[in-house]
């Protein structure tokens, strides 16, 4: 679209900032190639500087575009966008799809549902009523306009979820939201556009249109998932890297065959696909998801660079206080009117509803709906169409960083942060650490991340959450929810990766307590690091990996339990200063109904049961186990064995 200003090398406005003409990018690839670089920039930047990453991508896209440095000549690209635009916006949600939380989003269903309808009705009657009194815009472009700002952003709602770390129902009713009304608010777009394209449309016509896009994107959706997973456990496609690829091409054609049929059916079809597909039996699924979160994130980053750079910044300047006002209407009236409605009647309490009411967050899908939008009203020579493209900007980028701010305080000051002190993820323990997880079971909920098959399905038969994966890959613990569990307990075979996937855990997931464990010969290596991530070595010994679980998957081991006696010598005494004999290993501590792990500064207490796998020919009949430092009388009572 061309800007309603000449770029500043035009006008000479702006003669200062402009670059050498070396460094100017004019051809398409280096438009796009410069798109891909400054987006993954900005990512890692915003790691660092904790900060939401759609600010940096939309800052340094207006930087490089024509109205600030003109490094960029988005004017190349501009006859792709239309494509880029489609495409990327396909991947987004199948991707959203594939991960959609089913049962979460079925528990709370009746919330989501009136979310569903209500927000973005309030929304679009609220926002385009503002739009139409306080500019120019008609009343049928106005209403187009509240359309456009109704659609979420599951792109950055999902971030500050995992940031907050709220409440299960909370995540559950946002995720829902933000993935499903993506899809059904660019339906509605869709038909406001007809609106402005074809004014005068009789109501009947428009429903008509409405149910037309939902029956056809949903059949479209459920078919093309339910075939696609027919594909990928077929023998042919079976452990093959041309699963994810296959995947790709799947998606793009259900998207294209569906908005074939009917205008913008597509999105709700490629989500339909997406849910529909992990729901099925499929090998491997996770190389899959992989694949499609890394590529979502690629093309998100990339269109929101794209863009920016091509937004008209005079007239977003003009139409920064309109913008303002309307984006504050919705924030304080109609937020909180559809969130309250929603919430009557269900499950979720005062607090939660008051969180919800101040969570509505607008992300790379309403930019790019908006972007397509004003492409088409600018080629049908419709007015409105900067002003349009403007408002939902302001919009955009305000809600952005008004949330991403407030979300975590809001969060603490209503008492909604969610993340249960008393799950467990164990990473990467083997056999040993499936024993771990059985005995914490008693008392904690236990979930499994480890890429031993043979124990996660083994785990799995048992009832376990259990999931097949590397824990150094960050989708990993998506899948398994690592940003709702208390504690993760990480011990695989090697030290550098337990601290690696702990920094991980620590800093991306926000897992509030993390025990690793460490091999012999890494102790005074690892002890700084394990301070600085604030981490608890656990067993308070080195932890042979290999022996330990080789010896279980010999059967070698039986468990014994044993009682700290009130007069022991080992109350008051710290699990680091205690000696255990070779073919010992203590797993828990059981403590007033609590199940407790062992670390260096923990200090037994009397009555404390001591749960522990051994190897009973290494054992003498009535031998200590755990010994205090000064002393060969350890004081506690022995139990009953059993085989492990």
């Amino acid at each position: 679209m061309q800007p309603l200003l000449p770029p500043p090398q035009q006008t000479g406005r702006l003669h200062a900032m402009q670059p050498a003409a070396i460094l100017e990018i004019t051809s398409p690839t280096g438009v796009f190639v410069a798109a891909v670089l400054v987006a993954v920039a900005c990512q890692v930047a915003s790691n660092y500087m904790r900060l939401p990453a759609i600010a940096l991508w939309l800052a340094a896209g207006m930087l490089l575009g024509p109205y600030g440095f003109h490094l960029m000549h988005i004017e190349a690209i501009r006859p792709a966008m239309h494509t880029l635009i489609e495409l990327g916006l396909a991947i987004i949600l199948f991707e959203g799809g594939l991960n959609l939380n089913l049962r979460g989003l079925k528990e709370q269903g009746w919330v989501v549902s009136r979310l569903l309808i209500l927000s973005p009705a309030l929304t679009m009657l609220i926002g385009g009523g503002l739009a139409h009194i306080l500019t120019d815009l008609s009343w049928n472009t106005a209403l187009l306009f509240g359309a456009l700002v109704s659609v979420g952003g599951p792109t950055v709602i999902i971030p500050i979820i995992r940031q907050t770390r709220m409440e299960r129902q909370l995540r559950h009713v946002l995720t829902g939201e933000a993935m499903l009304v993506d899809a059904s608010g660019a339906i509605l777009t869709i038909v406001m556009l007809q609106l402005v394209l074809v004014p005068g449309m009789h109501i009947g016509i428009i429903l008509q249109h409405l149910l037309t896009k939902f029956a056809i994107g949903g059949a479209i959706g459920w078919l093309g998932g339910w075939l696609l997973s027919k594909i990928l456990s077929g023998a042919w496609l079976r452990d093959t890297e041309l699963r994810s690829t296959a995947s790709l091409a799947f998606a793009w054609g259900i998207f294209m065959l569906a908005d074939a049929i009917s205008a913008q059916a597509g999105l709700l079809a490629v989500l339909v696909a997406g849910a529909k597909l992990q729901k099925m039996d499929i090998p491997d699924i996770e190389r899959v998801r992989h694949f499609k979160a890394s590529l979502s994130i690629l093309l998100v980053s990339v269109l929101f660079v794209l863009l920016a750079a091509d937004l008209n910044l005079a007239t977003m300047m003009h139409t920064l206080w309109p913008g303002l006002l309307i984006f504050a209407a919705l924030v304080l009236i109609a937020r909180p009117i559809s969130a309250l409605l929603s919430g009557l009647g269900s499950s979720l309490g005062k607090a939660q509803i008051s969180f919800l009411a101040f969570m509505a967050p607008r992300g790379v899908v309403a930019a790019a709906i908006t972007a397509l939008f004003s492409l088409i009203l600018e080629e049908r020579n419709i007015p409105g169409s900067h002003e349009l493209e403007a408002l939902v900007y302001i919009v955009i980028i305000v809600s952005v960083l008004l949330y991403g701010f407030i979300a975590s305080p809001l969060a603490r000051w209503l008492k909604v942060e969610g993340g249960d002190e008393h799950s467990v993820l164990i990473i990467g323990g083997g056999q040993i650490g499936a024993e771990l997880g059985r005995v914490l079971a008693e008392k904690r909920e236990v979930r499994f991340l480890d890429l031993n098959a043979e124990v996660i399905n083994n785990l799995q038969r048992s009832g376990f959450t259990a999931v097949r994966g590397n824990a150094l890959d960050p989708l990993y613990l998506e899948v398994v929810h690592a940003e709702e569990v208390g504690t993760a307990v990480v011990m695989t075979g090697s030290s550098d990766h337990n601290l690696l996937i702990a920094r991980l855990a620590k800093d991306e997931f926000h897992v509030p307590e993390i025990y690793v464990t460490v091999q012999e010969e890494d102790e005074s290596k690892h002890s700084r690091l394990i301070r600085q991530i604030q981490a608890k070595r656990l067993f308070g010994k080195p932890y042979s990996f290999t022996y330990w679980n080789d010896q279980a998957y010999r059967k070698r081991l039986v468990y014994e339990t044993r009682q700290v006696e009130d007069d022991s010598e080992l109350v008051g005494q710290r699990v680091a200063d205690v000696r255990i004999p070779h073919g010992v290993q203590p797993l828990a501590i059981m403590r007033d109904e609590q199940a407790l792990l062992p670390h260096d500064d923990f200090r037994f207490e009397a009555g404390d049961d001591i749960v522990m796998l051994l190897r009973p020919e290494r054992i003498q009949e009535g031998q200590p186990l755990i010994l205090p430092p000064p002393t060969d009388h350890s004081g506690v009572t022995n139990h009953k064995q059993k085989p492990a």
